[in-house]
């Protein structure tokens, strides 16, 4: 009997741990998360946690302006020498205004599906600020000790 609590513990630990890493989830962004830019972004690109699933319509980018509209008119793709980045180009008359990003993802690694969104603002004549790019600093090298690229 005194090896069933830390065998529980043991079983609770790596619960946890995989339900950490469950989905393929947004680690970085560009443009981060509340970015305020003084010219239009070319693309959309994210760094999931896991690599996604080549599934059609699974993995998804789509950026809406101010009134709902949506501006990206060509689905995401992700990449072919990284599956873990996912991106979208965006229009080069893109207005200046707040931008929603939607994303989807489904995890290669496990069939979970996740989603989410972010925001930047494209304003030519305010203070530029890159928002948060870094959105999850521990999903950017889950369980390795090098320091990820910049």
């Amino acid at each position: 009997m005194k090896f069933l609590a830390p065998l529980a513990a043991a079983v609770a630990a790596i619960s946890v741990v995989a339900i950490a890493f469950a989905h393929a989830e947004p680690a970085r962004v560009y443009p981060g998360d509340g970015a305020v830019l003084n010219e239009p972004p070319t693309e959309v690109v994210f760094e999931m946690s896991q690599e996604m699933a080549r599934q059609e319509g699974q993995n998804d980018i789509d950026v809406f302006d101010e009134a709902g509209n949506e501006v990206t008119v060509v689905a995401a793709v992700i990449d072919n020498a990284d599956r873990k980045m996912l991106s979208v180009p965006l229009p080069s008359n893109l207005a200046p205004g707040v931008y929603t990003v939607r994303w989807k993802t489904l995890s290669a690694e496990d069939g979970d599906p996740d989603s989410g969104e972010t925001t930047f603002t494209y304003d030519p004549s305010a203070p530029p600020n890159p928002g948060r790019e870094v959105l999850r600093e521990d999903l950017l090298n889950p369980g390795g000790s090098e320091t990820p690229a910049a």
